[in-house]
């Protein structure tokens, strides 16, 4: 025999076989009875010890009564030690059963059961003047929840108290009327939910940041490739634009020989004896227009020679801005030179479009890496074109010094950024250009690529006025910092 205090259903110690009842209850509603039905059979337990002069009486599920009060008690222990939270209560929501680990998770006093079971509206009211439901008038939230509970509807929902405790909650109705509910302390489960929600958040920003990269990767390859076609062409252009270049130079010397020949021939037309002769050397003259010839070879001459140079320098300036054979290799170069070269680079780009003002100023050369620098000032002027809006617009390009740091701001008077994007413009594939006519990943390309020297770019827009891009890069760059 065991000695019990049941709970807060009864003041009094009552004296069973806990085992011995156990299994007649079990036996009398079977291994399979739910929680509704045990809950019914326990209030009319319940209503039965409250009322003991009742006499024998049977159940709604044929139990005997009497003879089954030790073991609803022999249950109700049970109950009371069920790792869950168990209540009862009637259509007035009067409470009938309410076990000790519901009282433990709720956190309610003894206080509350000293006269026995209260009303469950006396429960809403406690939480809610203690701030379990949040900020609010205590009575309009009891009300509230008293008026949804007396519609005795099913429910499931999870609520975190404001101990950190995460319950289970769910609900339905007996089917002889009441409410059985049932509190169960996930905590544990919700914590772990929260940690793999976290770990589910961090491996999609890493794929993000791996297609991210993947797609950098496919860009740098590409942009290599056409490095490396742009520099074999410019190679093989190069060696026939030396010789024309070259044999222009010799054309023009021999050409101004001739001249000398030709004017020593004007000079002796006066020591011809024959007169037909000489009528016919000065018809021929006149026919040839010599004098206009001597004044227009030259011209042509000095117009084919700075054609020629101007094509053997946007070749040179293809080659370095390729730069291929640099194998990216850190070395010391000129920024002013790098700006110009892709300005003649991308001068198909700009021209129609906007004047280039370059404001340069006294900057040493920076240790870097010229071909990627090159990428970084072909995205921002190209940019910077593409937001031109009639009228002519105008690029400024300024440079200058701070301390151990040089800075660039590429500023133009085009149409400007929206605030709303402006943060999103170094994502990798946003692009406010239409489908096919960009890809997204000249700024985040820029933007890896200055960070990878270790320097910044910023970005000042206003619309409808223009938009400035800064950068600022170490003049040395710190092999310490590398990853």
């Amino acid at each position: 025999m065991t000695t019990r205090k049941y709970g807060y259903l009864f003041s009094d110690d009552v004296e069973i076989d806990t085992q011995e009842a156990i299994a007649s209850m079990r036996e009398r509603l079977g291994a399979r009875a739910s929680l509704a039905q045990l809950a019914q059979a326990l209030t009319e337990v319940v209503r039965h010890v409250q009322n003991p002069d009742a006499g024998a009486q049977t159940g709604a599920d044929g139990v005997n009564m009497n003879a089954s009060v030790e073991t609803a008690l022999a249950f109700l222990d049970v109950m009371d030690h069920l790792p869950i939270g168990v209540s009862v209560v009637d259509a007035d929501l009067q409470i009938h059963l309410f076990n000790r680990t519901a009282r433990e998770l709720l956190e309610f006093p003894d206080s509350l059961f000293a006269n026995g079971l209260p009303r469950m509206d006396v429960l809403f009211r406690f939480n809610a003047e203690r701030g379990d439901y949040g900020p609010g008038d205590p009575e309009e939230q009891t009300a509230q929840l008293v008026a949804r509970a007396a519609k005795m509807e099913p429910h499931h929902f999870e609520r975190k108290r404001p101990n950190g405790v995460v319950l289970d909650i769910r609900g339905e109705p007996l089917p002889g009327g009441g409410f059985v509910s049932i509190w169960t302390d996930v905590t544990e489960k919700s914590v772990a939910q929260e940690h793999v929600a976290e770990r589910n958040q961090e491996l999609e920003q890493l794929n993000r940041e791996l297609s991210a990269a993947q797609a950098q990767l496919l860009q740098s390859e590409k942009l290599a490739s056409i490095g490396q076609l742009a520099a074999g062409v410019a190679h093989e252009i190069n060696n026939p634009i030396g010789y024309v270049h070259s044999n222009i130079g010799m054309l023009e010397k021999y050409i101004g020989d001739l001249f000398r020949i030709l004017d020593a021939y004007e000079a002796a037309e006066s020591s011809i004896a024959a007169p037909d002769r000489l009528a016919a050397v000065q018809a021929l003259r006149a026919e040839l227009d010599v004098a206009f010839l001597k004044e227009d070879i030259p011209m042509l001459m000095g117009e084919s020679r700075e054609g020629i140079t101007r094509v053997k320098k946007i070749v040179q300036d293809l080659k370095d801005f390729s730069h291929v054979d640099a194998d990216q290799e850190w070395q010391w170069a000129d920024l002013h030179a790098g700006i110009d070269s892709t300005i003649n680079i991308v001068s198909n780009e700009i021209k129609y479009k906007a004047d280039v003002v370059r404001e340069y100023g006294d900057i040493p050369e920076v240790e870097c890496l010229p071909s990627q620098l090159n990428q970084v000032f072909m995205n921002l002027l190209v940019n910077a074109a593409h937001a031109m809006e009639e009228p002519r617009g105008c690029i400024t390009i300024r440079t200058g010094v701070d301390g151990e740091r040089v800075w660039l701001t590429f500023s133009d008077n085009g149409k400007g950024i929206a605030e709303d994007i402006r943060e999103k413009i170094f994502d990798p594939f946003f692009t406010t250009k239409p489908i096919g006519k960009g890809t997204g990943l000249g700024l985040s390309l820029s933007y890896g690529i200055i960070k990878n020297h270790h320097g910044s770019i910023e970005v000042d827009s206003e619309v409808g006025k223009g938009t400035t891009f800064r950068i600022v890069l170490p003049v040395k760059h710190d092999e310490s910092d590398e990853v």
